[in-house]
């Protein structure tokens, strides 16, 4: 069997392993992330593609409190998104969803001629079902984009009132 280039680049560099996005496979790591009941975390991810960066992000009972981007040099520089929802590990189930409905609901997926191919695969976490890594080919186009989580770290929860009396003296 002879494959072609575009299927040999996939196999070798772009979506190998993981799952195929489909709406059924974004649903079930869905439900094991919220049934993992993870509320407080600080996550880390990068992003490479048509634009690059990388995201430290602490989410607190649920919402994302603060996005720091990591310069080239290494300095970390505070964000203020309009949508902070897209930062935490919701957002990458988001993004995932929304690229989804793209492809199918777009006969010029991501701008791209009618009849091009984008190949979606991702690897939930086995235990707690967020995204290891989410990777988009679109072939033939600089379209192609990954998301790759460096780093999930539970926190404590958020405390509410004033902070606890000190040690006694």
């Amino acid at each position: 069997m002879r494959l072609g280039l575009p299927t040999l680049l996939i196999a070798i560099v772009g979506c190998g392993g993981g799952r195929e996005v489909t709406p059924e496979a974004v649903r079930a790591a869905r439900e094991l992330w919220t049934r993992a009941g993870l509320p407080d975390y600080d996550l880390d991810w990068s992003v490479s593609g048509p634009n690059n960066a990388r995201y430290l992000v602490a989410v607190r009972g649920g919402e994302v409190l603060k996005v720091e981007m990591i310069r080239p040099d290494g300095g970390k520089v505070e964000m203020h998104p309009e949508k902070k929802q897209f930062f935490g590990v919701d957002g990458l189930f988001l993004t995932m969803e929304e690229e989804l409905a793209v492809c199918s609901k777009n006969e010029k997926p991501f701008g791209q001629p009618k009849g091009t191919r984008v190949v979606m695969r991702f690897q939930p976490n086995e235990k707690l079902g967020y995204p290891h890594w989410y990777h988009r080919d679109v072939l033939g186009s600089p379209m192609s984009m990954a998301i790759d989580v460096n780093a999930l770290t539970p926190a404590p929860p958020a405390r509410n009132g004033p902070d606890p009396p000190g040690p006694p003296n």
